[in-house]
């Protein structure tokens, strides 16, 4: 499927020299050359935009303004935001993350760094657009539950489970965030890939390859994560493990202004910032209370 990208930049050599490399690589382009006409095209065309480019500093409304705008309308929901910018120091990154600037590049950016955050962001707009497909069409039938105990294995029974548990949450979207934990615990638990060898996996574009050689690993084979639900009081509290050796989890809980130019490692964040998680003993354990939706208690 061919991708569009907007690109949002004042400056008509900058567009000028950037348009021919991502009209190679087969993106879409639409350009703009303000904030306000950015406003414009979203507004009319949002269904068909992946991905926003987006220069931070511009005359009138800057690219911040134009990114807490875009976080403030629920039909941008999954689109994705890369924000382009010279200010690199730590308290111009926080002010970016603060506004939904989860990837970053730093003018004049490389052009394999430009397309790797293309790529990465793409994917993730992609994952959110198909899990938020999921739960529209998923059955409410865990609203029949009480508590049960899962065990999956792979990351698809994973999407299949937080699909279905967010179905009865009070604001689904949010809760469908517990996919990524479910992923997490698949990935880098169960099958031991680290942080490193994710950016290089990502990089060459064998990610899933890697995935599905290690699931039927032997050494990985056997090991399932399990999955621990209760409701009680209007509230459903979930146990996910994995039979990993845990992780340094401290450093994932906020954004690193070290990591935020790197093609992945914002999930557990995201997922910080949006619901009440807390990570047990060496991290291989992590709790998660979710609001319940009336009537399903």
């Amino acid at each position: 499927m061919i991708q569009t990208i907007l690109l949002v930049d004042d400056d008509p050599l900058f567009i000028k020299l950037i348009s021919p490399l991502l009209s190679k690589e087969g993106f879409l382009l639409i350009t703009a050359l303000s904030a306000k006409d950015a406003q414009e095209i979203l507004l009319h065309k949002s269904e068909q935009i992946s991905v926003v480019l987006l220069d931070w500093e511009m005359p009138s409304m800057s690219g911040i303004d134009l990114l807490k705008w875009i976080r403030e309308q629920s039909k941008f929901e999954t689109l994705q935001v890369i924000m382009q910018t010279g200010m690199d120091k730590p308290e111009n990154i926080k002010e970016g993350i603060d506004a939904g600037a989860y990837y970053y590049l730093t003018k004049p950016v490389k052009r394999e760094v430009l397309l790797s955050t293309i790529h990465a962001a793409i994917q993730d707009h992609e994952h959110q657009k198909e899990l938020l497909t999921k739960l529209k069409l998923a059955e409410n039938s865990f609203r029949l539950l009480e508590e049960a105990v899962f065990h999956f294995h792979t990351v698809v029974e994973g999407e299949f489970l937080a699909v279905r548990i967010a179905n009865i949450c009070a604001i689904p979207e949010e809760a469908m965030y517990v996919s990524e934990l479910l992923a997490n615990a698949v990935e880098h638990g169960n099958l031991g890939i680290s942080y490193e060898e994710k950016t290089v996996l990502i990089d060459n574009g064998t990610l899933q390859e890697e995935i599905e050689k290690r699931l039927v690993d032997e050494e990985y084979r056997d090991r399932k994560v399990k999955v621990s639900m209760k409701k009680e009081k209007g509230t459903i509290h979930l146990v996910i493990e994995d039979e990993g050796s845990g992780f340094e989890f401290e450093k994932f809980l906020r954004f690193d202004d070290s990591r935020i130019f790197d093609n992945h490692g914002r999930g557990i964040a995201i997922v910080n910032s949006y619901l009440n998680m807390q990570y047990l003993e060496k991290g291989n354990k992590v709790i998660v209370k979710l609001s319940l939706k009336e009537g399903t208690n």
